[in-house]
């Protein structure tokens, strides 16, 4: 099952509803990103020739759906604080699962010979650093 985990497109309800159904072993976490995702509200972009405003998903100019604005740290983030889930079963459903589906052993895990793709966030699940292969490609300056 993948979810679009922004609360929007699926409730938190029936995010925890597949979860239970399916386990977490069986759900992937997923953003339907826009070139608006991770913009803050009121920003523009398009979705092929089409103007979509970022919002609490993006947003067609009428207002319609046009996907969503979600980062994978916010649908983790999500999962933890509206979904119940524990941080070791959203880790899952973020990165192990998609990457079992995609038949990628070495991605979505902390282990001897895997890749090493890693994201370091805090005690408010915000991310602080990113490591790709195992090196740092991204930290958080202070008081930004």
């Amino acid at each position: 099952v993948e979810l679009i985990c922004d609360g929007v497109h699926v409730h938190p309800a029936i995010v925890r509803t597949a979860i239970a159904a399916k386990t977490p072993a069986r759900v992937v976490a997923i953003t339907d990103g826009t070139a608006a995702s991770g913009l803050p509200p009121g920003s523009r972009a398009h979705l092929g020739s089409r103007p979509i405003v970022a919002a609490d998903a993006a947003r067609l100019d009428n207002g319609a759906l046009a996907g969503s604005v979600l980062t994978m740290d916010r649908a983790f983030a999500m999962l933890v604080r509206q979904c119940h889930v524990d941080l070791v079963d959203a880790a899952r459903m973020c990165a192990t699962t998609p990457a079992d589906d995609l038949r990628l052993p070495a991605h979505g895990r902390i282990r001897p010979g895997a890749i090493a793709d890693v994201v370091v966030l805090d005690s408010e699940l915000n991310v602080e650093a990113t490591y790709v292969g195992g090196r740092k490609a991204w930290e958080r300056v202070p008081g930004f």
